[in-house]
């Protein structure tokens, strides 16, 4: 045989070629950075930066400080697929989110973007033209106009909040924040957003709180892990239990709305005249230049915004909660100025809380130091420069949120809550890329103004009646999970609450 005939055996010249292979397969490609001129921390071969992730988790202050106190304010972290560059530089911000929006429209490269339906279909994981004409279609539906309509939905909510909460007063115990907040913006949102009561402030058992969270308290798995570092290879598939639970509910809600023949005004109904229509030959309408929307398109969207509206303005709300109780004076100045404007009224609209600007600097104070997100991302979907920086095509580029939000250079003593940083003076003296909780540029969270309205509606009617205080059991500073999506405190937000007119102030 040929092989046979070889001078050297075949095995010989296997075991010459295979550290060729590691160099070029393995080693060669976590030059790049060093090449780009871009520090970071050392890689290993093949797996890149993948314990220092598996380490510092997600949600955590520390790291994302300490990385950028250490390489400056551009570095990259290898992971395959996902290799990335993080940056907290202004100006570099500003190409990325508005500037040169055109190259980084999308949130991850194109090939390794999730299309698994409906998750898929979500805002977060569409692409260019299609994330476009799906965003086009649904910002209405979070027009000042619509927040008007949905104050009395809010504040029947609310009020079942205060009710709640009232009878802690009464008892003098604490209580976890968190689970009444909860209950709070999901009544919210499926009120408001599908038209549809659950109560789940009464019923903490309903299907939708239960399927919520475990969508939401779902851990991040080493499965997860590995895919952000070999996407190609492992694509996960999205759709589970709590998935399939969501599609039924939303595809029966439909069927219901098509069947009374009467439209409402929120979010599923905006979504619905959006769907596809069909002419007497099954070809699919479109609406001018639009593409309608599918109907994998309605559903991944109402379940993205019923997770996202419950999750991550309780969250927020609570935090609030918990500053405002290590903070009594600041929480009596916001209190005279909920009372000032209220007087004798119970029932708080949008016009209200437009003029409660220490209402607003409490809420962005507790964003900067807790926000949602830990990080926001965008892929480039050709070379770009920044100032003196040549982003590669395909390139994942990370605003670590937190990092910047905990910049003494831009917030001194940033573990301390200070309301008085966002006064309209302050915040003239910043950058537009210093405070970034909701993302920034065109493809910033579209439910921004529905957050920030029920967070504020549901404030005010709490603190016009009661205040917040520590108890025994509340825990002084929180220890956060550091491998959650979200910031949550390990042992959760315990407060206790009296009524105002008890207390003298």
């Amino acid at each position: 045989m040929a092989v046979d005939s070889l001078p050297i055996p075949l095995t010989w010249i296997l075991l010459a070629i295979l550290p060729v292979l590691f160099y070029i397969y393995a080693v060669r490609p976590l030059q790049l950075f060093k090449k780009m001129g871009v520090p970071g921390p050392t890689p290993w071969p093949i797996i890149g930066n993948l314990l220092d992730h598996m380490k510092d988790g997600v949600w955590n202050i520390e790291s994302q400080v300490k990385r950028r106190k250490k390489y400056g304010s551009v570095y990259g972290m290898y992971g395959g697929g996902l290799t990335a560059i993080f940056i907290t530089d202004p100006e570099m911000l500003q190409d990325i989110f508005v500037k040169k929006f055109h190259s980084f429209t999308n949130r991850q490269p194109k090939d390794i973007h999730l299309r698994v339906k409906p998750v898929g279909r979500m805002l977060t994981q569409l692409v260019d033209e299609d994330w476009k004409n799906v965003r086009s279609t649904i910002s209405p539906a979070f027009s000042g106009g619509k927040l008007k309509q949905m104050a009395g939905a809010m504040n029947s909510c609310a009020g079942l909040l205060v009710e709640n909460i009232g009878k802690f007063a009464d008892t003098g115990e604490s209580f976890e924040v968190k689970e009444l907040t909860g209950a709070f913006t999901m009544d919210v949102i499926t009120r408001t957003a599908f038209g549809t009561q659950i109560d789940s402030q009464k019923n903490p058992d309903d299907p939708f709180v239960v399927y919520a969270r475990r969508l939401i308290d779902r851990p991040i798995s080493i499965f997860a892990l590995m895919f952000m570092f070999f996407p190609s290879l492992l694509v996960p598939c999205w759709r589970g239990s709590s998935t399939t639970f969501f599609y039924s509910v939303f595809d029966q809600l439909m069927e219901l709305r098509q069947a009374e023949g009467q439209e409402r005004v929120d979010f599923l109904q905006l979504m619905m005249n959006a769907h596809k229509e069909h002419d007497e030959t099954g070809e699919a309408k479109s609406h001018g230049h639009k593409q309608p929307l599918t109907k994998d398109d309605v559903v991944a969207n109402g379940i993205l915004f019923f997770i996202a509206g419950y999750e991550t303005t309780a969250t927020t709300m609570a935090f609030t909660l918990y500053n405002l109780a290590l903070n009594q004076g600041k929480q009596d100045k916001l209190r005279q100025e909920i009372t000032q404007v209220m007087a004798d009224r119970e029932f708080v609209d949008n016009e209200d809380v437009h003029k409660m600007p220490y209402l607003e600097m409490c809420i962005s104070e507790t964003l900067r130091m807790y926000s949602p997100a830990a990080m926001t991302t965008r892929a480039s979907s050709e070379e770009v420069k920044l100032k003196w920086l040549t982003i590669p095509k395909d390139m994942l580029v990370a605003a670590p949120i937190l990092a910047i939000h905990y910049d003494p250079e831009r917030w001194p003593e940033p573990y301390k809550f200070i309301p008085e940083r966002f006064t309209k003076e302050e915040k003239e003296k910043r950058g537009p890329y210093d405070w970034m909780p909701f993302g920034a540029g065109p493809r910033n969270c579209i439910g921004m103004r529905l957050a920030l309205f029920e967070l504020k509606l549901g404030l005010a009617r709490l603190l016009m009646k009661y205040r917040v205080m520590t108890a025994p059991d509340t825990d002084i500073p929180l220890k956060m999970k550091k491998f959650k999506k979200f910031p949550i405190p390990e042992n959760g937000i315990r407060l206790k609450v009296e009524l105002v007119d008890s207390v003298t102030y």
